[in-house]
């Protein structure tokens, strides 16, 4: 059989493992470690208490969870085993994920963290605090890395003064917890173990995962912490990391280089302020100076010709500060009257502006009463009005005409309304709807009462 590429061998693999574990599975463990890319998808491991499992679970499965991943879960994955050929490694494609509860690490953290509480270990008032300018400092940590370099850094730049011990420690893995434990056992007691007495203790450790920096969530550990004599501040892992340890310490810092920060003054602030300082006793040592010779020159020239010139000295150095008083009283008070000014300005604005609102508010609120009360009173007159044509109309003879009747005159132009008033032969007009008729009494037949 010829010898294979990796390529070759890792594509069998990469068979072997699907076809052997089927099209889907279930597996459960602890989230471990947790990453997401830039592009959405999730990178962890799964774990129990002997193995791992690199697992991934996509962007558009990862939108859908109803929570994030976090280091400590407990979760039921179900998904596919797979080879990636590229890296040659065993990886888990999650395909869907149901929280299993927390994880035994996550577990262990929430007992101990309410036992030691319920203790008072986190109690403010058993907080010791940190001197304000300290001389001395041990730094509790790994003499390899990037961490201890930071802190000596900047130490450097803030407090060059200081002195600063490394206690050497590991940080991580089996054991670490009694090795710092220890570290404070020895710091607090420097006569008995031959160590320089510092002020205070840093312990401090750079970013990990929950199990990278699970030794600082040891009871151990934290017993240590709380019956050291020497402040402890606790700068361990990143910002949001939070250890059983940042709760126990006097004082708790969100990196190692902040813990620098937090606890020590800034040379250049601490500079400026002892230059200002300088300048003012300078001056002031010049001032007494100026004025013990002006006493001497006084006792030296022998009885004064006049009593009151041994206070002339001090007369001119009154009025100088008398004069000097009031120019900067004056100065404060114009300042204070400007102020006072622009302020009155801006209320005589703002309430003229808001005079001017209100007044317009009202004007247009009065517009639109009387312009509904006029279209009311016009409609209530156009109602009137088309009540009176109505009546007009009825009353009008030309429609009493138009419905076959006439309208009767005499040859004087009088209505002829009783056929008692009329003769045999007069003349009558008689007006139609359409056209007149000229017509001759002939008979009368008055109606009887």
């Amino acid at each position: 059989m010829p010898p294979l590429t990796v390529t070759q061998l890792l594509a069998r693999l990469r068979r072997a493992v699907e076809l052997e574990s089927g099209a889907t599975c279930t597996v459960v463990g602890e989230i471990g470690s947790c990453k997401t890319a830039a592009s959405g998808h999730i990178y962890f491991t799964l774990k129990d208490e002997s193995a791992q499992l690199s697992c991934a679970l996509y962007a558009f499965r990862a939108r859908s969870l109803p929570r994030p991943l976090r280091e400590g879960m407990q979760v039921e994955l179900t998904g596919r085993a797979t080879v990636w050929e590229a890296r040659g490694s065993l990886n888990f494609v999650v395909e869907r994920v149901r929280e299993a509860g927390l994880g035994s690490l996550q577990q262990r953290f929430e007992v101990l963290k309410a036992k030691l509480a319920a203790e008072g270990l986190f109690s403010p008032e058993r907080k010791r605090p940190l001197p304000r300018f300290p001389q001395s400092v041990a730094l509790v940590t790994s003499a390899a890395g990037a961490v201890i370099q930071d802190m000596r850094h900047r130490l450097e730049q803030r407090a060059p003064w200081m002195r600063t011990y490394l206690y050497p420690v590991p940080v991580q893995g089996r054991g670490a917890e009694r090795e710092l434990a220890r570290a404070l056992q020895c710091l607090g007691e420097p006569e008995a173990w031959g160590l320089p007495r510092v002020d205070y203790i840093i312990i401090a450790r750079g970013g990990g995962s929950l199990e990278d920096l699970w030794c600082f969530n040891e009871e151990v550990l934290a017993r240590a912490i709380a019956t050291c004599p020497l402040p402890v501040v606790s700068a361990v892992g990143h910002e949001t990391d939070f250890t059983i340890a940042d709760f126990v310490a006097d004082l708790r810092a969100p990196t190692p280089t902040a813990a620098i920060e937090l606890t020590t003054p800034d040379a250049a602030e601490l500079t400026e302020r002892l230059r200002l300082t300088e300048l003012q006793l300078r001056r002031r040592l010049r001032e007494r100076l100026q004025m013990a010779q002006l006493r001497l020159r006084a006792v030296t020239q022998g009885v004064l010709r006049e009593p009151l010139e041994a206070l002339a000295p001090y007369t001119r150095r009154l009025d100088e500060l008398s004069e000097a008083l009031h120019a900067r009283s004056l100065e404060r008070l114009q300042r204070a009257s400007l102020r006072l000014e622009t302020r009155a300005a801006q209320l005589s604005t703002r309430l003229l502006r808001a005079r001017c609102a209100a007044a317009r508010s009202q004007l247009e609120h009065s517009a639109r009463l009387l312009s509904r009360a006029i279209g009311t009173q016009m409609q209530r007159r156009r109602a009137a009005l088309d009540t009176l044509a109505a009546q007009l109309s009825a009353a009008d003879p030309q429609r009493a005409v138009e419905r076959g009747f006439a309208l009767v005159h005499r040859a004087d132009g009088s209505l002829a309304r009783d056929a008692a008033a009329l003769h045999t032969g007069d003349e009558l007009h008689i007006r139609l709807a359409r056209g007149s008729v000229e017509s001759v009494v002939l008979n009368t037949h008055p109606e009887r009462s």
